[in-house]
């Protein structure tokens, strides 16, 4: 599976998981709100698809911090995005940073837990063994 579909997956619990928090309220007007949740999902989605601020694999170094501020600076962003678009509510800046940090969280684990697809185990120093006994 792909970097970006394993962090899309991501973000279906991560949006879900945030709007469970006090300061988030996905509608307003009283209504369902599953149009809130989809959404929050479809920017989501496509904000991080084109500012891709997740790293493969939590061997990176200095980079991981870095790409950790700018997913989470990103993601609040996002949330007021969405509640300027939409009939989403974020009652105060640290409810958008406390619902990126859900985000932010659940999308690198999907990255990182989910299967890549690709042959080979990520070592420390940023080389791939192989799986499996060795054509050769």
């Amino acid at each position: 599976m792909k970097d970006i579909r394993r962090q899309q997956l991501g973000l279906l619990p991560g949006v879900a998981l945030a709007a469970t928090l006090p300061g988030i309220t996905l509608d307003e007007t009283g209504e369902s709100p599953l149009f809130g949740y989809f959404f929050a999902y479809i920017l989501f989605a496509g904000i991080s698809t084109a500012l891709w601020a997740t790293p493969k694999d939590p061997y990176q170094g200095l980079l991981l911090p870095i790409l950790a501020v700018i997913g989470l600076i990103q993601d609040t962003l996002v949330w007021y995005l969405i509640a300027w678009l939409s009939e989403v509510r974020v009652d105060s800046v640290w409810w958008a940073l406390a619902g990126a940090f859900v985000v932010r969280g659940c999308c690198w684990a999907a990255v990182w837990i989910l299967p890549s697809g690709t042959s080979g185990t990520p070592t420390p120093d940023g080389t791939s063994t192989p799986d499996g006994p060795s054509e050769t």
